[in-house]
């Protein structure tokens, strides 16, 4: 068993196969030598942790593909009703997860994380997204117009 602490305090005990999809903490534990010692993640808050070692759990037995056997940008990327019920959460939540499961090196929770923002944000506006996510228009017009013309050309 591994034990995991957040950056505000929880304790998690998690089984080494669990876990195993984070290259970061697989890594670490290699590098260390021994698995009792408490791993701290003072880059992830406890509810975060919580959701990415539901997720670990969930899919802990899944086989897991090398790097270049899977193509994001395929017309039908397959998500299991499971992980369209796990990403169900505010906007802030996934993009916190999304920053976790970066930073914890596991791949697919990324990759999910980005598909369902790209589903979200697919058919909004450079106005909408901005207004959803608090993000500041500081464009010219000419940038402006060169981005949607890109945009265009990608419907």
């Amino acid at each position: 068993m591994i034990k995991l602490q957040s950056s505000d305090g929880r304790l998690f005990v998690v089984d080494m196969k669990t876990i195993s999809l984070s290259t970061f903490i697989k890594n670490l534990i290699e590098d260390l030598g021994n698995n009792n010692e408490l791993l701290q993640l003072p880059n992830v808050k406890g509810e975060i942790l919580d959701l990415v070692i539901r997720y670990c759990d969930y899919h802990k037995d899944d086989v897991q593909l090398s790097e270049g056997e899977v193509d994001l940008f395929q017309d039908k990327f397959i998500v299991s009703p499971w992980d369209r019920k796990f990403m169900q959460m505010e906007d802030s939540t996934m993009l916190q997860l999304l920053n976790a499961a970066d930073y914890l090196g596991i791949e697919p929770l990324v990759e999910l994380c980005c598909l369902s923002i790209a589903k979200i944000i697919r058919d909004l506006s450079a106005d909408e997204i901005c207004l959803r996510y608090g993000i500041v228009d500081d464009f010219t017009d000419a940038q402006r117009k060169h981005t949607q013309a890109l945009r265009a050309c990608l419907h």
